[in-house]
């Protein structure tokens, strides 16, 4: 990835379709950076860096063309551990793009609840939580987070799964 997407997506680009996609395609390489190879990932792992809190990840699902997950923090209080910002997630492998699936809000995720947003779905919101990814996903990697990879497993079975060239 090349600073000139980094950039435009800093200074808050045209909050256009077109643009939604580009983060949507930074939000997938940054994704992959944290788990190098979705196929080979365990369904739950976490990942544990010394002066961090654990980042946890859960495959929820897994098809020919599309992996869905869910990222947390997981915050221990005395009286009951917090999950933020538990974000489930939606990783399109032929397309290359990840966005925050809108589950995410409808579940309780906490992060606006002093705002109002946009209704679930509508390109403002899509902005907003994706470009929170965003930053957060880069926050988790500059923090050191990765989840290891087993190389000897076996790839996730999919129906028909593609990867294409390139």
């Amino acid at each position: 990835m090349s600073d000139t997407h980094v950039s435009t997506l800093q200074l808050g680009a045209t909050r256009s379709f077109a643009g939604l996609m580009e983060l949507y395609e930074n939000n997938y390489i940054y994704l992959r950076r944290l788990v190098p190879d979705l196929d080979r990932s365990q369904d739950a792992a976490t990942s544990k860096v010394t002066g961090a809190v654990d980042l946890h990840m859960e495959v929820l699902d897994r098809h020919a063309y599309t992996t869905s997950l869910r990222l947390t923090h997981r915050f221990s209080h005395a009286d009951e551990p917090e999950v933020t910002p538990n974000l489930m997630l939606r990783v399109y492998h032929d397309a290359r793009v990840a966005e925050v699936l809108p589950e995410s809000w409808l579940r309780g995720f906490r992060y606006w609840s002093f705002r109002e947003l946009p209704p679930v779905g509508a390109l403002a919101w899509r902005w907003e939580v994706n470009r929170f990814l965003n930053r957060w996903l880069r926050y988790c990697l500059g923090e050191g987070h990765a989840f290891a990879i087993d190389w000897a497993a076996q790839p996730a079975l999919r129906p028909q799964a593609r990867r294409w060239a390139g």
